[in-house]
């Protein structure tokens, strides 16, 4: 029993597992849920022990990269490991960037773009529509089970990118964040744009209203209007938006997934 402890606990298995805990760590910081609301730091360091405890066996009979040998090289590895964990959190996380956007623009279409409130994860003033998206996208990236796709991302990662491994940026990656990073536009216009539209034909209307009228003071009148369609469209659309989001974050955490495959 005491040589098989004494194996379990060399310092090679102990560099191995503070690596492992390192990149579950840079995923945590930048993924869904986990970087967007307020978790206490202890809950998540032991949360991610207990992953990183979870993968270590496997990790560990799959290690062929060069384990650093002294203090320098250890802190260059830590600082890599935590990088490739905190891509595969943020580009999950570009999803989630997508549903913000299409938030602020729909709130500036109803006229609520004033009407911000602070959020305290990021520390980042936030329109009240995108965070009642945030929330929806949150419910529902773990009703479809989409986290579990994140945490495959992250394993599938110690066979494409190893323990010890110095470079992991190629061509075809790096095309591939630039794609999704590019789709965040087409993200937050294709949640938003049937209430946009109606919102801004309802625009058109109220500014033909001023012509015929004058008299009538438009600007008093079309404020609370536009809050209140607004408002109506969201709930009548609503259904509509949650597949929306349905689709995107299937789609986009099974191309994490694929990224290491």
């Amino acid at each position: 029993m005491q040589p098989d402890l004494i194996t379990l606990f060399s310092a090679k298995n102990i560099i191995i597992f503070i690596l492992v805990l390192t990149r579950l760590s840079g995923m945590l910081v930048s993924a869904p849920f986990f970087s967007t609301f307020t978790i206490p730091e202890q809950v998540k360091a032991l949360f991610a022990c207990f992953v990183a405890f979870l993968m270590f066996p496997i990790v560990a009979a799959k290690t062929g990269g060069v384990l650093p040998s002294n203090m320098p090289q250890l802190i260059v590895l830590l600082l890599l490991e935590f990088s490739i964990g905190f891509f595969i959190g943020f580009i999950a996380d570009l999803v989630f960037q997508g549903i913000k956007m299409g938030g602020s623009v729909l709130s500036i279409q109803m006229g609520l773009s004033m009407a911000e409130i602070l959020d305290p994860a990021t520390g980042e003033q936030q329109t009240a529509v995108s965070t009642m998206y945030v929330y929806l996208a949150t419910l529902i990236f773990f009703l479809t089970g989409a986290h579990q796709w994140l945490f495959e991302a992250i394993y599938l990662s110690f066979n494409a990118i190893p323990i010890g491994f110095w470079g992991f940026v190629n061509g075809g990656l790096v095309q591939s964040v630039l794609t999704m990073s590019g789709q965040i536009f087409q993200i937050a216009f294709g949640l938003v744009m049937p209430i946009f539209a109606v919102l801004l034909v309802t625009d058109v209307l109220l500014g033909l209203m001023s012509k015929m009228m004058p008299q009538m003071n438009i600007f008093m009148i079309s404020l609370p209007f536009k809050v209140l369609a607004g408002l109506v469209l969201i709930l009548t659309f609503s259904l509509g938006s949650a597949g929306y989001i349905k689709d995107i974050l299937v789609q986009f955490m099974q191309t994490v997934s694929r990224i290491f495959t």
